[in-house]
């Protein structure tokens, strides 16, 4: 017969066994959430000059997080999108930012980059990781680790796709480029201008003020440069008056026209119309793709936005969402708010070295929290639709 102290001792073992068997099962295994729902809350510009690019940025957010929640959200919890308008105001940037800052778990902006430059600091300090997708990566790597950048460096990002245009015109050797001094494009002018010269083509500049309301002179001064071809880096509806100009000072060849992806937006088409027949345009994703989540996104885009298809910066807080879910997710992340400067640690570094992330265009890894195999295309557009000419790669 055992002892007592023999059967104490099994006892003990036995149970220390069913421990580390349950511990076991449960390895891998993600927190529950303690959260009732899932607050992300989205510094953006809703009010102000590039309103329209915030209405559409804020649109693809709460999409996918109405698609999110129709699947039974994040960990069994709704995700609700949360609103602030920065306008294009650094002072309400700051203040936007101080109301979120010392209670959510993660946040998407701010937008534009006046208002990064202005509440990102506060956000870095604060130890809030938020995702300043719209912007360059020059400007998100000032605030890293807090943020991602959305893209590859921009001389290996735009570059090539400046010089695939200027591929399809091998005649072209002379661009003047108008560009409008406003927040990340003049050094996206830049980048444009090392594409072109990579192939052989020289680039002058036009400065289109901020304030401009008649674009003749702008366009006389253009000319009398005597150039092959046109590039735009300044906002969409000062595109579409430019080319009308273009047109009435008798230019007609629309293909040596490339205008940028920033402004893929509504006021280019419904301004430009047929003036943009022949026009080439680089953006982030190809409205003609076929599988059925674009579809889908890209009906109910059209169904919002009175028949337009998406423009060119509309997908973006789309995927930001879906890597949040993933984050959460994949991660012990609960919503505790007694955890939340470990959590917020535990999302930042979980989407900065995301790995085969599924967006809704195309698929990519993070490292260090900058893209690989992330590039852009090259369309040509004829009544209002973007024609993919190519898909070009970023440069290594």
């Amino acid at each position: 017969m055992m002892g007592k102290h023999t059967k104490s001792f099994a006892g003990l073992l036995i149970m220390a066994v069913l421990l580390v068997c349950l511990a076991g099962s449960s390895l891998g295994a993600p927190s529950a959430a303690v959260v009732d729902q899932w607050e992300i809350p989205f510094l953006n510009c809703l009010t102000g000059p590039i309103a329209s690019i915030g209405e559409y940025m804020a649109w693809s957010a709460h999409r996918a997080a109405y698609e999110i929640n129709q699947k039974g959200g994040i960990k069994g919890k709704p995700v609700k999108i949360v609103d602030y308008d920065t306008g294009v105001s650094p002072e309400k940037a700051v203040e936007q930012m101080a109301r979120i800052v010392n209670k959510s778990l993660v946040s998407l902006g701010p937008v534009p980059e006046a208002c990064i430059m202005a509440a990102m600091p506060l956000a870095v300090r604060q130890g809030l990781f938020s995702m300043t997708a719209s912007t360059t990566y020059e400007y998100s790597t000032q605030f890293f680790p807090w943020t991602l950048s959305w893209y590859p460096p921009t001389d290996k990002h735009l570059a090539p796709a400046a010089a695939a245009w200027a591929k399809e015109q091998p005649k072209m050797k002379k661009v003047i480029q108008f560009v409008e001094k406003w927040a990340c494009w003049p050094s996206m002018a830049d980048a444009h201008a090392d594409g072109l010269a990579s192939v052989g083509v020289e680039t002058f500049t036009v400065e289109v003020p901020t304030d401009a309301v008649t674009f003749g002179p702008l366009v006389v001064r253009a000319l009398a440069q005597k150039p092959d071809g046109f590039m735009f880096t300044c906002t969409s509806e000062k595109v579409a008056k430019i080319i009308i100009e273009l047109e009435k000072y008798g230019w007609k060849d629309k293909s040596k026209i490339l205008i940028f992806s920033s402004a893929d937006d509504m006021p280019l088409y419904t301004t430009g119309r047929d003036s943009l027949n022949g026009c080439y345009i680089y953006a982030y994703f190809d409205g003609a793709k076929e599988t059925p989540r674009w579809k889908t996104f890209k009906e109910n885009y059209k169904k919002d936005h009175g028949g337009l298809d998406p423009t060119s910066l509309s997908t973006i807080y789309y995927d930001c969402v879906y890597m949040i879910k993933r984050a959460i997710e994949e991660t012990d992340v609960t919503g505790d708010p007694k955890k939340l400067k470990a959590e917020r640690i535990m999302i930042r570094d979980y989407i900065r070295n995301m790995q085969d992330f599924d967006g809704i265009q195309m698929a990519w890894s993070m490292k260090d929290g900058i893209p690989s195999d992330k590039g852009s295309f090259l369309f040509v557009i004829e009544n209002g639709i973007k024609k993919c000419v190519t898909y070009v790669e970023a440069w290594k």
